[in-house]
């Protein structure tokens, strides 16, 4: 990469070139993607793991990952939601790791500003085990169908049906209870 002679910058031409590709209609693509998807995109996090910071750090770690494969791929929204998705479930595997193992109480503490009701259906969705919520974050929250959250969590259809309905019952009797 060219530098400017004494100002140590690269040179605005050789900026948007890494490896020989030019990468201004990728980082434009990327940030309509950004304005489009991040908000959502942190929603879905953090129903799926509980905790908003964290969720703000994956989906930003979802964008960062979409960034060298935006080009190529057919749906950049859903290979984001991939993306993330992943992401969020190698956190649940970390985060049993960490249960193992604690060190300090984890942060279940509902979003700001919901009413009494939304919050004991927040703290019960934390109860559940991590593929029940999950698969209930992608349902109800985003709309996902069967078929796509059976991908998205590597398991069969009829499988998400299951941890649908076990993770429904199972809020059910926990809000009740309360």
């Amino acid at each position: 990469m060219r530098h400017d002679a004494g100002t140590g910058s690269s040179s605005a031409v050789t900026d948007d070139i890494v490896d020989g590709t030019d990468r201004t209609a990728d980082l434009g693509a990327l940030e309509a993607l950004y304005r489009d998807r991040y908000a959502p995109s942190v929603r879905l996090a953090h129903l799926m793991i509980g905790n908003r910071a964290r969720a703000e750090e994956l989906a930003q770690d979802a964008f960062v990952r979409v960034l060298p494969k935006i080009g190529t791929v057919d749906n950049p929204a859903g290979f984001l939601r991939t993306v993330l998705v992943n992401l969020c479930r190698d956190e649940g595997r970390h985060r049993a790791v960490v249960a193992r193992h604690p060190q300090r109480p984890p942060d279940h503490a509902p979003p700001p500003g919901l009413p009494a009701a939304t919050s004991a259906v927040w703290l019960a969705l934390q109860e559940l085990p991590a593929n029940q919520r999950d698969a209930l974050a992608l349902r109800f929250y985003a709309d996902a169908p069967t078929d796509e959250i059976a991908k998205l969590l590597g398991v069969r259809p009829a499988t998400v049906r299951s941890l649908v309905h076990r993770g429904l019952t199972t809020l059910k009797e926990v809000v009740d209870r309360d």
